[in-house]
């Protein structure tokens, strides 16, 4: 007994051990750090990028030398003494990497003053907003490259005032939030990996003179960054949307790439089931038009994605770099030629991607992704479209989920829809923060009755969903999506929206499936309760919208698309309004020029099935 009895002991005394293992550095922390630079490149890193004489590689050189010269001519900025210091931390954030690895690479002392000089300027402030702790997270990420990269020409003097900016600022200020479920912390959404990240880049920038206090701030980072890991299981998909995605993302991975470089080892964040697998979701979320599913807070800022070289490295698969490195080349031309049209923006990250670039991925061979993609994780999706590379092509996407998450919409159900060039069923993204704020609307409160949900493009207006009752989506449901069992080759996914009208409705089912021949089916179905209902169909778009014996018809650029009402077979069963909603309908909303919002109509009895099948055909 006494031998069962140690056993055990031992057993749960190997798996403590290793549970603590996976989130303890060792006691020595920071007595036997590597030599400075050690954030995502060492100096033999440094001096090997201008030898590697691929087009690639000489594109990305090119124009990190654009725009650090850039910079060198660039205004001073201005800190604001009270308040939200995010957008000029990530402008100083940009300045210092790219300016810090200019020096680092071409040698010229220019680069280094101006770098030192942003770098010195982030220090003297008296603080980097920890009321809005993403300040902190984009402030601490400049601190710590800076000083790292810049280390050995600092003086003694200049070192010690940016390490103290970087305790006083950044480590210290980050201990006082409290590991809950409410702080940043714990949660899973971006601000997760931005705030961890940004701390634990700054807390290896200073291991060796801080060594408790670094030690502190990345053991919590390692702890509770798999949080966010979680988001992407188990097929990539990412709840907050590509906007946050990017943000969130290339956070993680900073987060995963500082760990490697400055003490060989990640934790294992990359191996969360489904990380490695969100590259694929992000090429899906394009659609044939050029422009993503633009879903949940979507903000168009039309950058360039330097993670992607980070996954095409990670995975050796040179199609996950391609889209990013013709970006480059892009950009390059819109800042040469002075007639060239300007559609891409250089992300500030730019310069770390140019260490992420693997040279002999250009010789690696394109991998094809499938026409379809199921995810069915925290964010269920569906997405279908009838070729690759084809902007004429058909594309369709649907989303599931749930309502009750950061920066979630009232749209479960939602689908986009493009053909002939033209998306002719649209999202149209997020609200303008600032505007929200000035209506005193409550920003991030997901509750039932927010007034969140009275923002336009927020709510169940502008959405393309079933309402049952007018009344909107209820936050406490989570649609799901499988794979449609379909024949004569087509594909599709059916999303069930039971739990998200469960207060009016016993079960509701949208099929959405893009047929062999390129036209789309949208197959909704619903069983009443014991009260009747008045069910409708949303679709906006700003499309010229005219009705027809069938249906409706679509004009868009010299395009045409027709919607067939094939169930209820009668016209007479259903009504079709077309409403104009250009004009902002409440203080906090912004115009939407060209706006309309097409709204099937029909009445289903008590205890009654009912059901509404479009066909969408382009002409």
């Amino acid at each position: 007994m006494k031998k069962e009895i140690f056993y055990l002991i031992g057993i749960f005394l190997l798996c403590f051990t290793c549970t603590f293992a996976q989130t303890s550095l060792p006691l020595t922390f920071g007595q036997n750090m590597s030599e400075h630079p050690r954030l995502f490149a060492n100096q033999t890193k440094l001096s090997l990028l201008k030898t590697q004489k691929d087009e690639a590689s000489k594109q990305l050189l090119k124009l990190l030398k654009i725009e650090a010269d850039k910079y060198l001519e660039a205004d001073k900025i201005v800190y604001p003494s009270t308040g939200f210091k995010f957008y000029v931390l990530r402008q100083v954030q940009g300045r210092i990497l790219a300016l810090s690895l200019a020096y680092r690479v071409f040698g010229e002392k220019k680069y280094f003053e101006r770098a030192k000089k942003e770098l010195l300027e982030i220090s003297e402030l008296p603080d980097w907003c920890p009321s809005h702790f993403l300040d902190v997270g984009e402030g601490a990420l400049a601190a710590g490259i800076g000083l790292d990269w810049l280390y050995n020409d600092l003086s003694q003097e200049e070192r010690e005032k940016i390490k103290s900016a970087i305790v006083k600022n950044a480590l210290l200020p980050s201990l006082e939030i409290k590991e809950d479920i409410k702080s940043w912390v714990t949660n899973s959404n971006n601000w997760n990996p931005v705030c961890h990240g940004g701390l634990t880049v700054a807390a290896l920038a200073i291991a060796e003179s801080e060594p408790i206090l670094s030690k502190r701030i990345i053991e919590r980072a390692i702890k509770y960054l798999p949080n966010a890991g979680n988001e992407y299981h188990p097929d990539g998909s990412y709840p907050e949307g590509p906007s946050y995605w990017s943000y969130g993302t290339s956070f993680y991975v900073i987060t995963i790439e500082a760990l490697r470089t400055a003490m060989g080892l990640s934790y294992d964040l990359e191996k969360k089931q489904g990380f490695l697998k969100t590259a694929d979701y992000k090429k899906h979320m394009l659609g044939t038009i050029g422009e993503e599913f633009n879903y949940s807070d979507y903000h168009i800022e039309n950058l360039n994605e330097p993670i992607m070289l980070w996954f095409g490295k990670e995975l050796n698969r040179a199609d996950l770099a391609s889209d990013e490195i013709k970006k480059i080349n892009q950009f390059i031309q819109q800042e040469t030629d002075a007639n060239f049209p300007k559609k891409v923006f250089l992300n500030r990250h730019f310069p770390l991607e140019i260490l992420w670039w693997e040279p002999n991925l250009a010789e690696n061979i394109q991998k094809t992704l499938s026409k379809h993609y199921t995810s069915k994780g925290g964010l269920a999706l569906g997405v279908m479209r009838s070729e690759w590379n084809n902007p004429k092509a058909t594309f369709v996407a649907i989303k599931g989920g749930t309502v009750n998450y950061s920066h979630a919409h009232m749209d479960i159900g939602s689908f986009i829809l493009e053909a002939k060039g033209v998306r002719w069923a649209i999202d149209l993204g997020t609200e303008n923060y600032d505007r929200m704020r000035a209506a005193k609307i409550d920003l991030w409160n997901y509750s039932q009755s927010s007034d969140r949900w009275t923002t336009f493009r927020a709510g169940s207006e502008s959405h393309n969903i079933l309402r049952f009752d007018g009344e909107n989506q209820q936050i406490d449901g989570k649609a799901t999506i499988e794979e449609a069992k379909s024949a004569k080759g087509s594909i599709g996914n059916v999303v069930d929206l039971s739990s998200i009208y469960s207060k009016k409705a016993e079960k509701v089912v949208r099929t959405i499936l893009l047929n062999s021949e390129n036209s789309v089916s949208i197959q909704d179905e619903w069983i009443t309760k014991e009260t009747a209902l008045e069910v409708a169909f949303q679709w906006l778009t700003k499309a010229k919208v005219s009705k027809t014996a069938s249906g409706l018809l679509l004009e868009q650029t010299g395009e045409k698309l027709e919607l067939i009402i094939e169930q209820p077979i009668s016209m007479r069963d259903v009504s079709i309004e077309i409403e104009e909603l250009s004009a902002p309908k409440n203080l906090q909303d912004s115009p939407n020029p060209e706006l309309k919002r097409i709204v099937i109509k029909q009445r289903t009895p008590a205890r009654s099935s009912g059901k509404l099948y479009i066909k969408v055909k382009a002409l």
